[in-house]
């Protein structure tokens, strides 16, 4: 499923490029859409992280997670290094809600000239 969203996002930045004129935008409505849209996954992401955290803690501590074979690291730090990116991505995550919904309230002020 995350590589199919992958794509669906590197198809709309496909339809709404400016070197094949902006195919899949005909209004300021088109361009609210898209931000309700991503505003709506950046909230899925962070709770896409916050459900992989918890899925990473509950193996560790069921014993689940060891190293690769010939690697020197302990579980431990790679746990705790896993928590803080995955922990990162949820802050940046909420920070980009906020900054599309920043930008679909502006663009809810704007109309095109005739």
């Amino acid at each position: 499923m995350a590589t199919v969203a992958a794509r669906s996002v590197g198809l709309l930045s496909d339809a709404t490029g400016p070197e094949v004129g902006y195919p899949g935008l005909t209004g300021t409505d088109d361009v609210e859409d898209v931000l309700a849209a991503l505003n709506r996954m950046a909230g899925d992401l962070e709770q896409t992280a916050t459900q992989l955290t918890h899925y990473l803690e509950d193996e560790f501590a069921a014993g689940n997670l060891t190293p690769e074979p010939g690697s020197i690291d302990q579980n431990a730090p790679t746990v705790a290094a896993a928590r803080k990116a995955l922990t990162d991505v949820q802050e940046n995550a909420q920070n980009l809600t906020r900054l599309l919904t920043t930008a679909e309230t502006a663009m809810l002020a704007l109309r095109p000239g005739n």
